[in-house]
């Protein structure tokens, strides 16, 4: 292994590309600013469409998603008929950096989503949990970390997620908490940088993601209980979060040794929630593809109603993980009458996920593999294509993925992903009346109706990176992250490269999907003609 200096990898987790450009012109971003005149911009895109809740598993792993598996925090279990939490049990997740600590280099792994606790003998500093948005315990390696991060710098600031419908107070919270976290990461990430000399450090804050979700707008609480002064300080929350991950990027590159070399990166960005999503378990048993299917009823009915209230999910908050593990495994082996189910809902957040209930590859399966399988994902695409929006007649559905088919048939976890991604029009659930489906059947709701995530802001699924102008091409994948990093030391990835290949014969192509397209333009910049970088 080469050793060309340090590379600092700084994730700003969900930060958006569109939201960077005004504050980019006005000034708030000014080290951000800097490194844009400096550095390329690139547009960074998911292995495969619709899949930003898997992008941080391909680029921990350095693989696409069909030869690992992972794309959401909880997935259908083909073998066993039901919902499990995604575990290294069952899909792949073997961090690429395990090759340069192999090759001998010092590493620094901190907070970075989806990264699995190392062996024993990792040469460096690992630490998960600590401002992450996505739920992990917090561990380090050394053991002892935790307990001297705590004596430093005081305990996490930034608190476990709450999801389901906020509350003015806990949002005031989380906008003060997403502020504070962010300076305590900074000051951890210099500390160490200061301590040691480490040869790759990967960081990523958490705090764009959970506020993104919950403060991207106020839609999701009502306004009625908002006092003008919490209404003020709510509405500038991403902003302030966005000028503290700014500050912090400036501080950390001020603090790095002259031959230290800098990228900075969203692996997806955030934007307004569609919310359509929640209504992919309603929907789908109306269509005329999946006239058959038999939703639960009476008792089931009336209890998987009650799953998703309010109250319900904050008391199942407070239950040990493992508890709401086997209930919920426990109720989706059972949530449909299989021997007549050919089409379900999957769990999902941005994009609606559908699974054909496949003879030969699900435990219950009853559509033989073929024609017949091919037959039903037509008409199910068809139909979800003429789904309209009653207040402008317009279509619902963007568009409509098949990941077995762009991941290829040899791709190893093929069988754990969905059948099909649905991509929402960008519109707004709550602030339309309901939809038509194609039979003409209407779906109706109440104009402003609540979204039980309480999310006002969902992923998109663009992400970007801001790094010197050779070290990844003009149109990476998320793929291409973990191979630039193994370059930078004189490395390649073992077999990974063959497997990348191996999967754009097989007929992935990249595709464009999303927003954040053009690269944000500082106070007098424009853009220049060649792809993906600032003038």
């Amino acid at each position: 292994m080469t050793r060309p200096g340090p590379l600092i990898l700084l994730g700003l987790d969900a930060l958006e590309a569109r939201e960077l450009e005004p504050r980019l012109a006005d000034g708030r971003l000014p080290n951000l600013q800097r490194l844009l005149r400096s550095r390329a911009w690139r547009r960074v895109e998911p292995d495969v469409p619709g899949f930003p809740d898997g992008v941080w598993r391909s680029f921990v792993n350095g693989l696409p998603v069909g030869e690992h598996g992972w794309y959401f925090l909880k997935q259908w279990r083909p073998e066993h008929g039901c919902v499990e939490r995604s575990a290294t049990s069952w899909l792949r997740l073997q961090p690429f950096w395990e090759e340069l600590a192999a090759a001998g280099a010092r590493l620094a792994i901190l907070d970075v989503p989806q990264a699995p606790a190392p062996g024993p003998d990792f040469p460096g500093v690992y630490l998960t949990g600590w401002q992450t948005h996505d739920p992990e315990e917090p561990r380090s390696q050394p053991a002892s970390l935790l307990a001297e991060l705590e004596h430093r710098f005081g305990p996490q600031k930034l608190p476990r997620e709450v999801y389901g419908p906020q509350r003015p107070g806990s949002l005031l919270e989380l906008h003060g908490a997403a502020v504070a976290a962010v300076r305590q990461f900074s000051d951890i990430l210099l500390w160490l940088i200061r301590q040691e000399r480490f040869d790759l450090v990967a960081a990523v804050f958490g705090s764009a993601h959970r506020v993104g979700h919950y403060l991207w707008d106020l839609s999701q609480v009502d306004g009625g209980q908002l006092s003008e002064r919490e209404r003020s300080q709510l509405t500038v929350a991403l902003d302030d979060v966005y000028v503290a991950l700014d500050t912090a990027v400036g501080r950390i590159e001020a603090a790095l040794s002259p031959d230290a070399t800098l990228a900075v990166f969203a692996l997806h960005g955030m934007g307004p929630n569609a919310g359509w999503t929640e209504l992919v378990p309603e929907i789908l048993p109306r269509l005329p593809g999946a006239r058959t299917v038999k939703t639960r009823t009476g008792w089931r009915g009336r209890i998987n109603r009650l799953r998703r209230a309010p109250a319900v999910m904050r008391a199942s908050q407070m239950l040990p993980r493992p508890v709401t593990r086997m209930l919920g495994s426990a109720w989706t082996s059972r949530m449909h009458d299989w021997s007549t189910t050919r089409a379900f809902a999957l769990p999902a957040e941005l994009g609606g996920l559908v699974r054909v209930n496949l003879a030969g590859r699900d435990r219950h399966g009853i559509v033989e593999p073929g024609p017949a399988c091919d037959d039903l994902l037509a008409t199910l695409e068809d139909s979800l294509r003429r789904i309209t929006v009653l207040d402008d007649d317009q279509p619902l559905v963007d568009a409509v993925h098949h990941p077995p088919r762009i991941v290829g048939e040899d791709a190893r976890y093929r069988q754990y992903l969905p059948d099909l991604v649905v991509e929402w029009r960008e519109v707004s659930l709550t602030a339309s009346t309901g939809v038509r489906l194609p039979d003409g059947d209407t779906l109706r709701w109440a104009r402003g109706r609540r979204l039980t995530s309480g999310r006002s802001g969902n992923h998109r699924t663009a992400g970007w990176l801001i790094a010197d102008r050779d070290f990844v091409g003009d149109a990476p994948t998320v793929i291409d992250l973990p191979q630039a990093v193994a370059a930078h030391f004189g490395l390649a990835l073992g077999a990974r490269s063959d497997e990348r290949q191996a999967g754009e014969r097989a007929g992935r192509q990249p595709q464009v999907v999303g927003h954040g397209a053009a690269p944000p333009r500082s106070a007098g910049q424009t853009v220049s003609g060649r792809a993906g970088s600032p003038a």
